[in-house]
């Protein structure tokens, strides 16, 4: 399923003054290097047909080959027929495995969003050694064809030059049939796997909702979202992951419920949670960390304070965050939010430092800080507020990314002025 088209018919949070949100999505693409694909290079894989399918397609190419009239000479005719069909077999066999192994691209040249897909998906190494298998098959089967048709050229007779063909044929079908069948079917299942991505559009500023599992990220997906959120299944996860879209001053935007997080080390995370580390990380993401201090959600306040750090490392210094508490109403009534809540989240003030010790609701609601915003996503109660947090985030967000870009090519004329 692609999640590049938005099903979306009409602005929402719309300004006065739309600030360069194209502009910065552009500067980034400038400074991805030059040999470096953008995402959807997966969609572009090409559809390779079974090992023993293109056999006897490129058998049958090489039956078509036929005698030249002109060689008057029958042994002569026969030798020369029976070469070329040889080396016409070995083309029709090799041309294509090399074509299908370029249209494949390097790990380095990919998104790193898509590298860290392609790693979650097929497992570490995979991908190279199949295309690694492949590549030593076309290079038997071209040296078998090869050889075979230097054998057929050096026969006497006509019926010499038939067996040295026959022969041939075997020669290279078994030099096919030792790995080359093989490769091109695993070839096949990873080109598969791969197509089944979804594409992101790394262009389109994202907003990255996160958090511990059952904090109430989905309803907010859906809230936030203009038209239905698309579903984009990963094949590695256990679960869909909710892609929606809306507009911010014109522009469109993705925001994706991405899997939720356990507290325990990076090596102990499963595939999900490793899809949520590679969003946050490699795309250009506002992240959103949804926190339920009620704990009903079944992670403690301790847990969910221990994977924000967490992700808060994984983002990195530079990413712009938001922070919102679910279950609003809930908080409410178990005396961590006073009544009239719904102004809250516009004040000032960040979270407080990772060190901090959080152990209750109350904790976990102070260690957040005056600026992060309560919901109540059944009832619409706080939206409104979330919606400018989100909408100052994306204008902070593209003022970093334009300020980037523009030291980045001052940097870039200072090293080519004389």
């Amino acid at each position: 399923m692609r999640l590049t088209r938005s099903t979306l018919h009409r602005p929402v949070w719309a300004s006065a003054s739309p600030p360069p949100l194209a502009a910065a999505a552009a500067a980034a693409d400038r400074r991805r290097p030059p040999s470096a694909l953008p995402t959807g290079a997966f969609a572009a894989l090409p559809v390779v047909p079974p090992g023993d399918e293109h056999l006897s397609v490129s058998l049958r190419k090489a039956s078509r080959v036929r005698a030249d009239p002109k060689i008057r000479n029958e042994a002569a005719r026969a030798r020369h027929a029976a070469a070329r069909r040889l080396d016409a077999l070995a083309q029709a066999l090799c041309t294509p495995l090399g074509a299908w192994g370029r249209a494949f691209p390097a790990v380095d040249r990919l998104h790193p969003f898509e590298a860290a897909l392609l790693t979650l998906t097929l497992g570490d190494g995979r991908y190279e050694k199949t295309l690694a298998r492949l590549d030593a098959a076309r290079r038997a089967a071209l040296q078998a064809g090869k050889d075979a048709a230097a054998a057929a050229a050096k026969t006497r007779g006509k019926a010499d030059a038939v067996a040295a063909e026959e022969a041939g044929v075997a020669a290279v079908s078994a030099a096919w049939g030792r790995g080359g069948a093989a490769a091109l079917d695993s070839l096949k299942d990873v080109a598969k796997a791969l197509r089944r991505l979804p594409t992101v559009d790394a262009g389109a500023p994202t907003l990255a909702l996160v958090g511990a599992p059952n904090v109430g990220k989905s309803s907010l997906v859906a809230a936030l979202s203009t038209g239905e959120p698309a579903v984009a299944d990963y094949p590695f996860t256990t679960r869909s992951v909710k892609m929606g879209h809306f507009y911010v001053d014109g522009a469109s935007h993705q925001v994706t419920d991405t899997p939720g997080l356990l507290a325990r080390k990076d090596a102990d995370r499963n595939d999900m949670e490793r899809l949520t580390l590679a969003c946050v990380t490699h795309l250009p993401t506002v992240v959103l960390y949804v926190a339920d201090a009620t704990g009903l959600c079944g992670a403690s306040p301790a847990d969910q304070w221990a994977v924000r750090t967490a992700l808060k490392e994984a983002a990195g210094p530079g990413a712009v965050w938001v922070d919102a508490l679910s279950k609003a109403d809930l908080l409410v009534d178990d005396g961590m939010l006073e009544a009239g809540w719904e102004g809250r989240g516009r004040g000032v003030g960040g979270a407080s430092p990772p060190s901090t010790r959080v152990e209750t609701g109350a904790d976990l609601v102070a260690a957040l800080g005056p600026a992060a915003v309560p919901v109540c996503s059944p009832t619409g109660e706080g939206l409104d507020v979330l919606k400018e947090a989100v909408l100052a985030a994306f204008r902070e967000q593209a003022r970093r990314m334009e300020a980037e870009a523009a030291a980045s090519e001052a940097e870039e004329g200072q090293a080519d002025a004389p």
